[in-house]
Formats: structure tokens, sequence, C-alpha cells
């Protein structure tokens, strides 16, 4: 294993050969005693020939001799089953989750693996370069859902049109939760729509054989994001490889903000290679190392800049977006509207958490105006008990509670809501509604 293309490749392989849970008592196929020692043999020979560091390569071979030595495995007799022991036994020496012996239920491609086929590549092309979701949120703010990094032939005009999709923004979010990677080369070329100036490395493999691999960006000029735009990047403990990297890659070049859980540390590359009696090894050959840190991620996952638990961490970029925006915008007009979206991100943050003091309905009756612009006063009652909104010469809407200061607007379409807060003694008014832009009002004295 000597390139990217076949390190990606075999990771594309191992989904496909990944082995079934067997049933305790039904296991088919199985192995015997003269199979479990030729896949041993050759397993113990293949590590200490080609993992990537040749002192764990060492230790690897000779555990795996030791255990053919004492029949360690004599009562396994279920292949799959074989290959998870095998796989866990290799990770309590070498702690590399890209170590992993697989029973593949298919033919197995012997030789070294080879460049992605024509026809892998058009089927990895229908999943759209591994990217389900783009869209606007709030605030202007982008965000492109990166599920995987696929072989840049098969990446290339997905990621284009994503990153033109986006183009208007004022700031992106890339979430990369689920993100188990791929191609370094597809890394590297996120790492060019957020970058400017002449081309830099973002990455090197280091191969066992010898070999250095580098992975450079590229000018794209007016394709580019924009540098100066500020990025944040979603990971979970389930990023993992080519995932990690592009997280890792726009920390350590100080491009973006890491928002979410420590990822999975799998950095080391590799690919598959055969065994026989269609066992095989996901055998990583190098190392990764960024020209920043002289490291990698390897063993210690990326750590990021705010930890927050996965399922939150979208709300909490978008928050510190937004609140990035503000920072950086005095024009009176765009700041409004930043703040209104702020309001609105901070209620449904509020709503879900439980978190904050609620305010009393007694706080909450009045009337509220614009605090810039011009608009129609909105009108909080009590009616039997119950509040209710009034704008203008419209019918009464009753508010349902929804969680912290944020209420659901009755009888009005999907998407209405009013949120409430306290802001230096004065209690203020969001208003949601499909279509229309949150703004918000402020309660006033003297008002009914």
């Amino acid at each position: 294993m000597t390139t990217a293309d076949g390190a990606v490749l075999g990771a594309i392989l191992l989904v496909s050969i990944a082995p079934q849970a067997p049933a305790a008592s039904d296991c088919t196929p199985t192995v015997d005693a003269d199979t479990r020692n030729a896949v041993l043999g050759k397993l113990a020979s293949r590590l200490e020939a080609d993992y990537a560091v040749p002192q764990t390569a060492t230790k690897l071979a000779e555990a795996v001799r030791g255990k053919q030595k004492l029949d360690a495995y004599r009562n396994i007799t279920c292949a799959p089953e074989l290959a998870r022991r095998l796989t866990e036994d290799l990770y309590a020496i070498a702690h590399d989750g890209h170590l992993r012996v697989n029973y593949s239920f298919g033919p197995v491609r012997e030789g070294p693996p080879g460049p992605p086929t024509a026809e892998e590549i058009q089927q990895m092309r229908k999943l759209n370069g591994m990217i389900p979701k783009v869209e606007i949120l709030d605030g202007n703010v982008g965000y492109i859902r990166v599920n995987g990094v696929p072989p840049i032939a098969a990446a290339r005009d997905a990621v284009a049109a994503a990153f033109a999709f986006v183009h208007g923004s004022d700031a992106l979010i890339i979430d990369d939760r689920e993100n188990h990677g791929g191609d370094p080369n597809t890394v590297a070329l996120y790492m060019s729509y957020l970058s400017a100036g002449p081309p830099y490395v973002v990455n090197t493999f280091h191969w066992r054989t010898g070999l250095i691999e580098q992975f450079r960006t590229t000018d794209l000029g007016e394709l580019g994001y924009g540098a100066p735009k500020p990025v944040l990047v979603l990971t979970s403990r389930e990023t993992f490889s080519g995932g990690e990297e592009l997280a890792y890659d726009l920390q350590t070049f100080k491009r973006g903000v890491v928002v979410g859980e420590v990822t999975g540390g799998g950095a080391n590359p590799g690919g598959p290679e055969s065994l026989g009696h269609q066992f095989v090894v996901n055998l990583p050959s190098g190392q990764a190392v960024n020209p920043v840190t002289g490291g990698s991620w390897e063993g210690v996952g990326v750590k990021p800049d705010v930890a927050v638990p996965a399922p939150q961490a979208l709300s909490k970029a978008h928050r510190l977006a937004v609140q990035r925006l503000l920072e950086e915008t005095r024009d009176p007009a765009p700041r409004s509207l930043l703040e209104a979206v702020a309001m609105k991100l901070e209620s449904l943050a509020q709503a879900e958490s439980g978190e904050g003091i609620r305010l009393a309905n007694a706080q909450l009756i009045g009337t509220y105006m614009l605090l810039t612009g011009h608009g129609a006063a909105v009108t909080i009652q009590d009616k039997d008990g119950r509040l209710v909104q009034r704008v203008g010469g419209f019918p009464d809407a009753r508010l349902i509670f929804v969680g912290g200061n944020r209420y659901k607007l009755e009888g009005l379409p999907e998407g209405s809501f009013t949120s409430f807060r306290l802001k230096e003694g004065k209690v203020q008014l969001l208003r949601e509604a499909p279509g229309a832009l949150p703004r918000i009002r402020e309660k006033q004295a003297g008002f009914p």
C-alpha cells in the first residue's frame, strides 16, 4: 500500500466486507484448524512487514504468533467471530482504529488494492459526494453536512456545487459529525475552498516504505469561500479518519473553530490486504504528519475548541456564528436582524434545555413596539387566565407554552412563535412567522 487512492478504496471495500454478527449456535461459514493457522501466519507476516510503526509492528506480529503457538483460538470455529476476536486483540496492543480483520462473504481481490474503478466512482457520485444537505440558516449562516470524503473524482462536482450555494453566506458551519473518512485529496479540496493565496501543504503521509506523500490546496480564486469569513466545524465521537483530518486541518491552520466532541482518533492510512480464505486485514501502513504540529490525531482524536455533546453542536455553533457576526457588524439594519436571530436561537436553546428563568404572565402583558424600523404593535393580553396575542386587526392568537420563554401561536401556520426575554430591566418580544424576518419589539411603559 503506497497510494492514497488505494487507502481510500480500502475504506470503501471494508464497508462491504464487514463481518455480520453470527448467531451463537448457528454460524456459517466455519473455519478449521488449518484455516486458522494459515490466516494467523499470514497476518503475522503482513503486520511485521507493513504496519505503520515498526516497533508496534514487531509487538503485533509476536502477539499473533504467540496466540498461534498456544492455539488460543482453537474454540473459535465461526469465521466472522475469529475476525472479531483478532481485531480486539490487535487493538489491545496498537490502539489503532484502522487496524481491523474482516471476513468477506464475497470474493476477495488478491494483491494490493488499486484506485477506484469507473464503476465505483459512478456509484459514489450518486451519493452526491457524501454531501446530503446544504442550506442557509438564519443570520445568513451557510451549512454543509459532510458525511464522508470520497475520492476526489467522485466528490469534486458536489463540493463545488455546495460551496457555490453557500458562497454568499457570512459564516459557514461544516457538519462533520457523521464523517467516517475517505480521500485526503478531497480534504485538501475542502481546505482549498476555505483558503486564499498560493497552494500549501495541509497533510503528509509517511509510508512504511519510506515514501512521503503530500496533499496540497489549490488556489481557486473567486470560487473560494473567502478566507476571512468565520468557519465552524461540528464533530462527534463518530467522526473518524479523513473526517477527523478535515476538522484537524481547519483547527491547526486556525481557519475554523471545532465545536462538539473529541473525535475517534484514527489517522494512520492504509488499506485492505488479503489473508487468504476470504479473510482481509485493513492494515495501516503509513502515518499522517501535519506540517503545523508535526503530529496527528492518531489515538487522541481532535479535541474541540468548544466542547458540547454532539446533538447540541449545531445549535451551539449557530449561536457562536451569529455572535461573531454581531461583533463585526456596525450597520444598524443588519445588526438589528442579527440580534433578532440571536434572540431566536437563545429562545430555542432555553426551550430545549429548560434553563433560564421563566417570566411570569403578569410581566408579559402589555404592548410591544419595534426597536428599529416601522411595523405593527403587538399586544399581549390575559383572557380568562390565558395569554393571547393581538396584532393589528387580526384575530387573537392564544400562546401555548413550549419551554423557557417560548410560545407557539394557536391557530396560526406552522412555525409561528413568540418569545420573550428580560434585557436591561425591559421585557422584549420576538415574533416569528413563516417567510418573515424575526424582529425584536420592546414592552412600552404606559400602554395597556
